[in-house]
């Protein structure tokens, strides 16, 4: 049997190929992809822009059933939100396979990020059997070591799709909550104003993630009106457009709205060096700057080592989520259906990639995604 996969072979040369379907060894399994979201990252890859091994099937924002598995699946790949794994499952998966070896893994065992040996699709390539490592394809292979989670029951297919980047957000409300340690049942309250730069997928679901957390406080920034309208949608009090202010006048606005104490989160979600030193700037006395907006080199950032010593700033570098656990409570949520996910969703085919990667042609999407069938 043959399966249709969109396989990259070179910079900005994408091909809808045909693949053998693969039969899962022993200690491995297949899924049959429904919905697979196209990330940043896959587009970074496509254009030769980050390290990847030509050729590859771009996407990891999967949602999924299982099709088959090997006897002992079970004991190679990892079930969250389940005791094991069965035919049909409806499922999502971290897209990182760690090695369990190394020092961070030894030492830090939640968080998967840090592993320096990691691999992705992107790391393994479709040159060989069982060539399908990807997610924009009708069949993804699951290698041993994977981790698949179980998706909750009434979290629609569509909104799963968003859980791999809502998990960005979780991981980085995770560690404020541990910097700051305010619990409050299934939450904590946020009494720091969030200010959150650039509000595409990341950036929007960093405004829902903080405003379902508790924060009373959310400003958010970006250069599209649109875009800040529906911020407001997911939880944003207040909105700045970047077109229409200057830095100092957007410094301004933002201590005016916090007494003149400036805010106590930033994140820089829009991947532009100046504005982590406008972040800088804007912040309260102890406040936290999470970067989490450059996973490509866009160059250097200007900062005054003197206002982070006297306003003792933290900085702290947020790549992307710590573990499969993030991503089961994202998918729960998107479960709790309280904010418009669906309004951020545009799906189109797989034979439609040429108009959606290459021509833009995305409908001012926030999160466009390929629907396989």
């Amino acid at each position: 049997m043959e399966v249709l996969a969109l396989e990259c072979t070179g910079i900005n040369q994408l091909e809808l190929k045909k693949f053998e379907k693969p039969e899962p060894k022993n200690d491995s399994a297949l899924l049959k992809i429904k919905l697979s979201g196209i990330c940043g990252t896959d587009i970074h890859g496509i254009e030769g822009k980050r390290s990847v091994k030509f050729p590859f099937i771009p996407g990891h924002e999967i949602v999924a059933f299982v099709d088959s598995f090997g006897k002992d699946a079970d004991k190679f790949i990892k079930i969250i939100n389940g005791p094991e794994i069965k035919i049909g499952d409806r499922v999502t998966i971290n897209p990182r396979i760690v090695c369990g070896r190394c020092y961070y893994c030894t030492n830090f065992p939640m968080n998967q990020e840090m592993c320096i040996n990691s691999i992705t699709a992107t790391s393994i390539g479709s040159s060989n059997y069982p060539y399908l490592f990807g997610g924009w394809a009708e069949y993804i292979y699951l290698l041993p070591g994977s981790e698949i989670i179980k998706l909750p029951e009434n979290l629609p297919d569509k909104n799963a799709t968003l859980i791999e980047p809502y998990t960005c957000a979780v991981g980085c409300i995770d560690r404020y909550s541990h910097i700051h340690n305010r619990i409050a049942g299934d939450a904590f309250e946020i009494n720091d104003t969030v200010v959150i730069y650039g509000v595409g997928a990341i950036g929007m679901l960093m405004v829902a993630g903080f405003y379902l957390a508790g924060a009373k406080n959310i400003i958010a920034i970006d250069t599209i009106k649109e875009k800040l309208v529906l911020a407001k949608e997911f939880g944003a009090n207040h909105t700045i457009n970047v077109s229409d202010t200057n830095a100092n006048e957007r410094i301004k606005i933002i201590k005016e709205l916090t007494e003149n104490l400036g805010a106590g989160v930033v994140i820089e979600s829009c991947g532009i060096p100046e504005m982590i030193n406008e972040g800088i700037s804007l912040l309260k006395r102890r406040g936290i700057l999470f970067e989490i907006g450059h996973l490509l080199d866009a160059g250097q950032s200007r900062i005054n080592p003197y206002v982070l010593c006297r306003n003792e700033i933290q900085i702290l570098g947020h790549y992307a989520y710590p573990s499969s656990q993030s991503m089961l409570f994202a998918a729960k949520l998107l479960e709790r259906g309280e904010l418009p996910y669906e309004k951020l969703l545009k799906f189109f085919r797989l034979d439609q990639y040429k108009e959606v990667i290459f021509d833009k042609k995305t409908e001012n999407a926030i999160k466009p995604a390929f629907l396989i069938y």
